[in-house]
C-alpha cells in the first residue's frame, strides 16, 4: 500500500510540475503579446503605449532583452508630450534612479546621471495632469509625492534640499486637489510621535480642516485650546492662499479619474 501511495504522489507531483510550466508559458506568451502591442501602438505615437514599453525596456524581461536608452528615449517622447505617467516616471528615475512600479529595476548613477531639479519639476508636472499617475503607479499621487521628498530627504537620499514650506504647499495641493491622503494618514504624519508638541498640533489640525468633518479632526479640536484653534484656522488660510497661487504656475488636475 505504502508502494501506492507513493507512486500517487510522484504522479501528482509530476503533474504539477507539467501544470506549472504550462502557466509559465502561457504568461511568457502573453507577456510577449502584451509588448508586441505596445510596439505597434507606440509607433503610432500612442503615449500611453510609449510610457509603457518604455518602462518595459528599463526593467528587462524574458520577453524583451533590457535597453535602457531606448526606455529614456521613449519616455522622454512622451514626457515632452505632456503624458502625466511618463513626466512621473522619468522625474523619479531622474531623481534617484527609483522605478515606482512593483518589482521594478531601480537605475544607477551611471545608466542614467542624475538631475533631481528637472526630476522634481517633472513630478510637479505630472501632478497638474492628475492626482494619480495611472495604473502603471498604483495609489501614487504626484503632489503628495512632492510634498513627502520636500519634508524628508531621506526619500531621494538628500538629492533635494529640505524645505517644509514647500512641503506644507505640497500637501494642501494634494488635499485640495485631489482629497489625499486622508485623515488618519494626517494624524500620523503630524501626531505620531508623543512628543508632539502644540505646533506639529496647530499644523495637523490645518490640514484636517481642509477635508470633510471626520472624528480625528473632531477629537483633535476637543483636546486643543480656542487659541490654538485659531491659530490653525488662520494657518489653514495661508496654506490655501499660497495654494490657490501657486496654480498660476502649476494648474489643478481634472477629475481624478480623468488623465
Amino acid at each position: 500500500m505504502s508502494l501506492i501511495g507513493g507512486t500517487g504522489c510522484i504522479t501528482a507531483s509530476i503533474v504539477n510540475s507539467v501544470q506549472q510550466k504550462n502557466a509559465q508559458r502561457a504568461s511568457a506568451e502573453m507577456q510577449k503579446t502584451k509588448i508586441e502591442g505596445y510596439k505597434v501602438a507606440a509607433s503610432r505615437g500612442d503615449l500611453e503605449a510609449m510610457t509603457q514599453l518604455g518602462l518595459e525596456y528599463i526593467n528587462g524581461s524574458p520577453s524583451l532583452e533590457r535597453d535602457i536608452p531606448t526606455g529614456i528615449s521613449l519616455l522622454e517622447q512622451a514626457a515632452a508630450r505632456q503624458y502625466g505617467p511618463a513626466e512621473y516616471a522619468l522625474g523619479w528615475l531622474l531623481l534617484n534612479g527609483s522605478n515606482r512600479q512593483y518589482n521594478g529595476r531601480t537605475l544607477s548613477a551611471e545608466q542614467l546621471p542624475p538631475d533631481p531639479s528637472r526630476g522634481i519639476e517633472l513630478l510637479k508636472r505630472s501632478s497638474t495632469r492628475s492626482c494619480s499617475p495611472s495604473p502603471v503607479f498604483f495609489n501614487r499621487f504626484s503632489a503628495f509625492d512632492v510634498s513627502d521628498i520636500y519634508r524628508d530627504s531621506g526619500v531621494n537620499s538628500g538629492i533635494i534640499r529640505q524645505d517644509i514650506p514647500q512641503a506644507d504647499l505640497w500637501l494642501a495641493r494634494s488635499i485640495l486637489d485631489c482629497k489625499y491622503p486622508f485623515h488618519t494618514a494626517i494624524k500620523y504624519k503630524f501626531l505620531g510621535s508623543t512628543e508632539a508638541g502644540t505646533a506639529a498640533k496647530i499644523k495637523a489640525l490645518a490640514f484636517l480642516l481642509m477635508l470633510p468633518a471626520s472624528d480625528t479632526l473632531a477629537k483633535l479640536q476637543a483636546a486643543m485650546s480656542p487659541a490654538d484653534i485659531q491659530a490653525a484656522q488662520e494657518k489653514m488660510a495661508m496654506l490655501r492662499q499660497a495654494a490657490l497661487e501657486s496654480k498660476q504656475q502649476y494648474p489643478a488636475p481634472p477629475y481624478p479619474s480623468q488623465r
